[in-house]
């Protein structure tokens, strides 16, 4: 059965500051950008879960409109906040891998097939199944995702590939590694971002991990963890 994965209508900018702050900083955005004119006529404000001030912009050229009012929002309110343009991600599995294959090869290669750009393409390890094919996890804009998977397979170097959309994953804490909740908004004490978000070791990245899969939120509840 084919994942099926939500895609937005409407393009967002982030402005993350102090909250105390963000009424002032809209309210100077306000007096020194125009909407109309750069083709915004709304947009929808909201706090985001990170805490980041959200504006959402609808239409057809969402995208490059949200691009020019973060440029400009930039030149505004950069002394005061970070700005930033976030895109929603989908995740695909490539199987069939050929042995020469690299990262950085199949990389491009979803940037094109996708039509996204490299940099907002990032990659895991090959991997290795047990019946000896290579495997890679992707991560690209949810558009570049869906147009991929649709597809079924793209062609990296001299092979057909096969491409599958991953599970959404659920909302978890970098911070603690449980569920539900973000780094910016977590009350737990424990504090694992040294550890493997896959083995709970730590000393290397899941993405270097060769253990066996291990939560360690649950061995730290003293329940069953494999």
């Amino acid at each position: 059965k084919k994942i099926k994965r939500k895609v937005h209508n409407t393009a967002a900018v982030t402005i993350t500051a102090d909250k105390s702050q963000y009424k002032e900083l809209l309210a100077e955005a306000k007096k020194k950008i125009d909407l109309n004119g750069i083709g915004i006529d709304k947009l929808k404000t909201r706090v985001g879960i990170t805490g980041a001030l959200v504006l959402e912009i609808p239409g057809e050229e969402r995208g490059r409109r949200a691009d020019i009012l973060a440029d400009k929002l930039r030149d505004v309110l950069s002394d005061r906040a970070k700005i930033s343009r976030p895109q929603k991600m989908g995740e695909l599995r490539l199987r069939n891998l050929e042995i020469s294959t690299t990262e950085e090869e199949a990389a491009e290669e979803v940037a094109k097939a996708g039509g996204c750009e490299r940099m907002d393409v990032k990659t895991g390890k090959i991997r290795v199944t047990p019946n000896e094919t290579k495997s890679l996890w992707i991560q690209c804009p949810i558009l570049a995702a869906k147009r991929i998977a649709e597809m079924g397979n793209i062609r990296i170097g001299w092979t057909q590939v096969k491409a599958e959309m991953l599970q959404a994953r659920p909302l978890q804490c970098y911070k603690c590694l449980e569920q539900g909740h973000v780094q910016q908004n977590c009350k737990n004490n424990a504090d694992r971002r040294l550890n493997c978000y896959r083995c709970g070791e730590q000393g290397y990245l899941a993405r270097d991990c060769k253990s066996k899969a291990r939560c360690q939120v649950c061995v730290d509840a003293g329940v069953p963890a494999g």
